[in-house]
């Protein structure tokens, strides 16, 4: 029988690295990620986790049940093939509260090491605290608040802010923990929460600030909250909410419970029951520290454990411009020529006599980067596919709002004025004067696509200028070919957005 496909013979598909992989022996669940390679922007290559419950029966006899270590080593059991399987050769695992306050968690750790034949880091309280902030560090852009990291046995709090990141303290108030310890009673946990949480010193810097929330539970609280306000994207990092809002939805929640909520299927049903208990420890933290805002952040100790990892220089670069260049160079039809597209498009902004911030400035870059990844799509759809991505990649440093923007700026790069379309999310998230300058962008772009339809080494030969009213887009004499009816109409058309008039100038 002939072949129906070569594709077996590409060994795999394209790769920006080589892959690192980190298993988190947490006391909920346990987990392995394997990331394409160690960056400020980390791509899921594979993402797997289950939920041994090593924490449960902790405060009962201070050991970990037979039961859970055994899901746990047959996990990591599985997971090392995985690993082995896809030839990743720079694996870490770490094991945190349950395996460091049980009387036979050393003995659990060697029999990961025996499966595994990799040492095990057991991470104390500061430490791990430390990397759930340094988790945060790697997929925000100038994070400023408190960091909590809330697993099964316990509770990292730690500040952040642009002097650094302070010194950070653990509390027993784990999900798993403080369920055992308030007898499965939520008005007990309550109490043991603010009991505790009184005497945070990390918690006390809170108050107006962003808190960044990190771990399992309160990402599965937040799910549950987007879903219920109908919110208009899936993408859960960075999704913010105002604390106060918060703290009324953990009290319906503690009120009504998770299964009597509309949309309570987005939450897997290992998780329901550990939900309230989150909205429990959410709740007093909210009461006690005052923050402004809540911040979900879906990446955490483990992304830390990587962000540790890197060099000064691997560090410094925007996470959010990192991402964009990636998918530049995976899904663009020439990376060259988005990158030339950075630096046309800040002419023709100041031909326009239009102004940027640095915020404006970082979204600009990233639509440039971006502006070509639905190149292989049918021309009708290529709008839609382009917000599905904007949407739903992994883009670190930047928060929902420019999402938004990002999605509108492709909208009407690929639609134009001839097709006008506002994203959902775009109409929800973005104000009218982002929504504005995203049309800006958007016909800069267009004018630069037809001109140059991925093909490097043209834009830069051409300028643009504002004479006497007219926005002039002049060609050098060799370029003049490309002068034409389309490129004519789509000058006007960005000129109109001014004021102007466009025109062609070639020779």
């Amino acid at each position: 029988m002939p072949e129906l496909t070569r594709a077996r013979e590409i060994p795999r598909g394209t790769r920006l690295g080589d892959g690192i992989a980190v298993i988190d022996v947490g006391s909920n669940s346990v987990r392995l990620v394997i990331y394409e390679r160690a960056s400020r922007a980390p791509t899921v290559l594979f993402n797997e986790k289950v939920l041994a419950a090593l924490g449960e029966g902790l405060v009962d006899n201070g050991r970990l049940t037979e039961e859970a270590m055994g899901r746990a080593l047959i996990a990591i059991r599985r997971f090392m093939a995985v690993v082995r399987a896809a030839e990743v050769d720079n694996v870490t695992i770490v094991a945190t509260a349950a395996a460091r306050v049980a009387s036979n968690g050393a003995a659990f750790i060697r029999d990961i090491e025996a499966i595994a034949g990799v040492p095990v880091r057991v991470l104390q309280g500061v430490e791990e605290a430390q990397m759930a902030a340094a988790g945060v560090l790697c997929g925000f852009w100038r994070p400023d608040g408190v960091v909590g990291d809330l697993g099964g046995g316990s509770l990292e709090l730690i500040d952040l802010s642009p002097k650094g990141v302070g010194e950070g303290d653990s509390y027993p108030l784990g999900t798993l923990r403080l369920r055992g310890d308030a007898k499965s009673s939520l008005a007990r946990g309550g109490e043991i929460a603010r009991d505790i949480l009184a005497r945070s010193e990390p918690l006390r810097a809170c108050q107006g600030r962003n808190f960044y929330a990190v771990g399992g539970t309160w990402r599965s609280l937040v799910r549950l909250h987007m879903a219920v306000t109908s919110y208009p994207i899936s993408i859960m990092h960075q999704y913010a909410v105002e604390a106060d809002e918060m703290a009324d939805f953990c009290d319906e929640v503690l009120k009504h419970g998770v299964d009597t909520m509309d949309k309570s299927g987005v939450i897997s049903k290992g998780r329901r029951g550990l939900v309230p208990w989150g909205a429990v420890v959410m709740r007093a933290l909210i009461a006690l520290g005052r923050p402004r805002t809540i911040v979900a952040s879906s990446l955490g100790v483990r992304e830390g454990l990587i962000y540790e990892a890197l060099t000064e220089e691997e560090r410094s670069p925007d996470p959010l411009i990192l991402a964009a260049e990636e998918l530049a160079i995976l899904r663009n039809r020439s990376p060259q020529q988005s990158a030339e597209l950075v630096e046309f498009s800040r002419a023709c902004l100041e031909a326009m006599g239009l102004d940027e911030t640095q915020s404006d400035e970082r979204l600009r870059v990233a639509a440039c980067l971006m502006s070509d990844i639905s190149w292989r799509s049918h021309p009708d759809y290529r709008a839609d596919q382009a917000i599905a991505v904007v949407s739903n990649v992994a883009l670190y440093g930047v928060d929902h709002h420019g999402r938004g923007f990002l999605a509108q700026v492709l909208i009407d790069r690929y639609g134009g004025p001839e097709h006008p379309q506002t994203s959902p999310g775009a109409a929800m998230l973005c104000s009218g004067k982002m929504l504005e300058r995203a049309e800006v962008i958007a016909a800069i772009l267009r004018v630069a696509y037809v001109l140059a339809p991925g093909i490097p080494g043209v834009l830069p030969k051409a300028s643009i200028v504002q004479e006497e009213g007219n926005l002039i887009l002049r060609l050098p004499a060799d370029m003049a070919v490309f002068d034409g009816e389309r490129p004519l109409r789509r000058m006007r058309q960005l000129a109109r957005l001014v004021g102007l008039d466009g025109r062609i100038q070639s020779g």
